[in-house]
């Protein structure tokens, strides 16, 4: 495909983002969608002080000679720096807003108390805000972002991210890869204009349908990249930290993998498989043996997948003005090079990771039916209703046990993401049945279209006001959230 053909397809708009003219020069379908893996992945870097600062301000960075932005970052980085704490640790960070809007951050998959864990109605213009939290959970991959009501989507979008990751003795005494064997990739699609420009201008039907799909891929930030290892045992800790995308994680040739961890940390028992769907804001801990891998390099890529028949879904991206592969589309997403020694000692894993402690369905206090629903010419509803600030949506006795049922009866995928939790999956209607994640701790569940997905959870978070909502995060700003107290 010739250059400019390329470039019309990729649409308009006006850019938060800019590409060097080297990068927009060497466009074509091969660089961009499937990959020539030009460029080193960035491993984000660490805040492991017991006091540290995020500092979100407008900033330019390179990577490289060919890939630069114009974007929002923590602390100058893009992803932002992963923050590594142990249990029982408390935390003491401070957040400095200087983007010229209001943010705030809610640290996703934690259970902090209600005045920080990042409600809209929190958010500040400009200035500092304090946070300090102990962390009284199991050990995990999580992670934190922005979440101002109206404008989540752009400031995620344009950089405001990262890993939270919480250590603890259960896990420590696996001994799982870690160091160089420890990858953290944070998986984003980004549209890009016609003049090179990464673009966030969502239409309004992409806000109250689709969500905004992007046509390139990155990861930690770069298009494309390689990343070198020796053919061992290597973990990788993956965040779906896109807007609206879905991706179906596979690696070339089927090669199997296992999942060790999920949203809420360990799995009780590793589950050996070749393909994970994963939506966004859900997170999944594996392990890949590189040493199993005939070739000298091997891609990770998302493999095509099926959105439930009828949901008009397919070719929908295209009429809602967007130029991205519509959901479920295939394509690559990085490249592993894999080396000829390893100093990695000798690795066995055990089947039985932690001790499976959720609750029964019979200790259920209540059942709820969250109704997510299509309201015409004005978007999504949770149980009919669109997202106001004060208002009590949901109120919940502290201490209690409920199965809610998310019954999606719109068009369109429902990524559903409860604050103050971790709940376990118990089933969802159809035959789509659950995945590898799903057979742990969980705060983030994708609710197909006309599917019915049901979930249990202890609500032992400190009372007062927390929100749920679709991790679709146009949906999310266009009031596809509620609140919840528990009192």
């Amino acid at each position: 495909m010739k250059r400019k053909e390329f470039i019309k397809r990729m649409g308009l708009g006006a850019g938060a983002f800019t590409l060097s003219p080297l990068l927009v020069s060497c466009l074509d379908k091969n660089s961009v969608l499937n990959g020539k893996f030009q460029l080193p992945l960035v491993l984000p870097s660490e805040l492991t002080g017991s006091s540290s600062t995020l500092n979100a301000s407008p900033s330019n960075i390179q990577i490289g000679d060919l890939y630069a932005q114009s974007a929002f970052q923590f602390n100058s980085s893009i992803p932002g720096p992963t923050i590594r704490k142990k249990r029982g640790d408390t935390a003491h960070i401070r957040f400095e807003n200087n983007i010229g809007q209001k943010s705030i951050i809610h640290w996703h998959g934690l259970i902090v108390p209600p005045e920080i864990d990042g409600h809209p109605k929190d958010a500040i213009s400009s200035g500092a805000y304090t946070y300090q939290f102990s962390l009284n959970q199991r050990a995990g991959t999580y992670w934190y972002h922005p979440h101002p009501h109206r404008i989540t989507g752009e400031q995620v979008y344009r950089g405001l991210a990262g890993f939270f990751i919480i250590e603890d003795e259960e896990e420590k005494a696996l001994n799982l890869p870690s160091g160089n064997y420890e990858i953290p990739l944070v998986i984003q699609d980004r549209r890009i204009s016609e003049t090179g420009q990464i673009i966030y201008n969502p239409s309004m039907p992409e806000r109250m349908m689709t969500g905004f799909l992007g046509d390139t891929i990155l990861v930690n930030g770069v298009p494309s990249p390689y990343h070198d290892v020796e053919p061992g045992v290597y973990r990788l800790r993956i965040l779906n930290g896109s807007n609206a995308r879905i991706y179906n994680l596979a690696f070339q040739n089927d090669l199997s993998f296992r999942v060790i961890g999920t949203d809420g940390g360990l799995l009780p028992e590793v589950i050996e498989t070749n393909e994970l769907l994963m939506a966004p804001g859900e997170r999944a801990d594996i392990l890949v043996d590189f040493s199993e891998v005939a070739e000298s390099n091997i891609q990770l890529i998302s493999k095509p997948f099926d959105v439930p028949s009828g949901s008009g879904m397919m070719g929908m991206q295209n009429m809602m003005g967007g130029s991205g592969p519509d959901q479920g589309t295939g394509f690559t997403l990085m490249k592993f090079n894999i080396g000829e020694t390893t100093h990695q000692d000798p690795f066995d894993l055990p089947q039985q990771l932690t001790p499976a402690s959720f609750p029964d369905e019979s200790s259920a206090d209540r059942t709820r039916e969250i109704r997510l629903a299509m309201k015409m010419m004005n978007g999504h509803t949770i149980n009919g209703r669109q997202f106001e600030m004060e208002r009590v949506d949901e109120s919940v006795e502290q201490g209690s046990t409920e199965i809610w049922e998310f019954i999606n009866t719109s068009n369109v995928p429902h990524p559903m993401h409860v604050h103050a939790v971790q709940f376990k999956v118990l089933g969802r209607s159809g035959t789509r049945g659950l995945t590898p994640t799903e057979a742990g701790w969980k705060d983030t569940v994708l609710v197909m279209p006309k599917e019915i997905v049901r979930v249990i959870m202890k609500f032992d978070a400190q009372k007062g006001m927390y929100v749920f909502h679709c991790h679709n995060l146009e949906h999310e700003d266009n009031g596809m959230m509620a609140n919840l107290e528990i009192v």
